[in-house]
């Protein structure tokens, strides 16, 4: 059985459309229509129900998946382990990043990877801390930096620090008078939050649980810098991890304390999977911009390498 058969499989199941994975092949639909057939009949049996506007996988197809995914995944670790072992840093790195990544100091990094390792694509995704579990244990994402809380059963967590949540408000916000305040505090406050399914909405949920706290959420929203917008132009407050803020025009940063809530900022690997030279060269570069238990820089700031090499 051809390589090139399971890839074609594996491009279908995952866009369940001959069109949109042809596009992403770079083949035309007729040729890989009929490579899919062939893989078909040398299986002996079906594995896409085609419809009109929809392909899905029949139970056949269901079963083999898994096996076709692990397949591809050991082939490419095996090239990139030979690459690894001829001192070569080249191929595509796949990777994910947290949603409020555009406002953390990890730009500079990406920018500093790509001048040192021109030989390397990066393709960086900002996915749900769900989502990035999904890719990295089906294989397809080498490493993701992501708020944490523990390493589950197929994914290994490696912190890099801890970061502080804090209230961010207008800066005409008459209701905070000062750069502190009591956690107990923020029920004087209407808030505009993420929406439940984020992981950050959940910690936040669980924290204020365990403080016997009820806020008054009068906003939910599916993205940090439009909840930024919001608290700028009213009197609503949020709670974000600090590396979330970003410019400061128009708001103001308030700590809390009584306790301060912070949550772990981690690199996520699949358990077990190969880690290729230039999946550890960035998470090497990414610790030594943050430092293990060392704040992290604010957004725009350079890093001394990254000033050196003029990023």
């Amino acid at each position: 059985m051809e390589i090139r058969l399971l890839r074609y499989f594996a491009a279908v199941a995952e866009a369940r459309s001959f069109t949109r994975a042809a596009e992403t092949l770079g083949i035309s639909q007729p040729t890989l229509s009929h490579q899919i057939r062939k893989l078909e009949s040398d299986l002996g049996t079906m594995l896409f129900e085609r419809a009109a506007r929809n392909v899905t996988l029949t139970s056949a197809g269901a079963t083999f998946k898994p096996f076709c995914d692990r397949t591809l995944k050991e082939l490419d670790s095996g090239v990139l382990a030979i690459s690894d072992l001829q001192g070569l840093m080249r191929g595509t790195l796949r990777m994910a990043v947290f949603h409020s990544f555009a406002n953390s100091g990890l730009g500079p990094v990406f920018a500093q990877f790509a001048l040192l390792h021109p030989g390397v694509k990066v393709e960086a995704r900002m996915l749900s801390r769900v989502d990035m579990e999904r890719e990295l244990i089906g294989g397809r994402l080498d490493l993701a930096i992501a708020y944490i809380s523990e390493d589950t059963e197929h994914i290994v967590a490696e912190k890099l620090f801890d970061e502080e949540l804090v209230l961010v408000v207008g800066s005409r916000n008459r209701l905070a008078t000062g750069n502190r305040l009591p956690m107990r505090r923020i029920v004087d406050f209407p808030l505009v939050l993420l929406t439940p399914e984020f992981a950050a909405r959940q910690f936040l949920e669980r924290f204020f649980t365990s403080r016997h706290l009820q806020p008054r959420v009068t906003i939910e929203m599916n993205a940090v810098d439009p909840i930024l917008a919001v608290v700028r132009h009213s009197d609503l407050a949020t709670v974000v991890s600090e590396g979330a803020v970003g410019a400061t025009d128009g708001i103001r940063v308030v700590r809390l304390f009584d306790p301060a809530p912070r949550r772990g900022l981690a690199v996520l690997w699949p358990r077990g999977g190969y880690r290729s030279a230039a999946a550890l060269r960035l998470s090497e570069m990414i610790r030594a911009t943050y430092g293990r238990g060392q704040r992290k820089p604010r957004a725009g700031r350079r890093t001394a390498e990254a000033e050196r090499v003029g990023v």
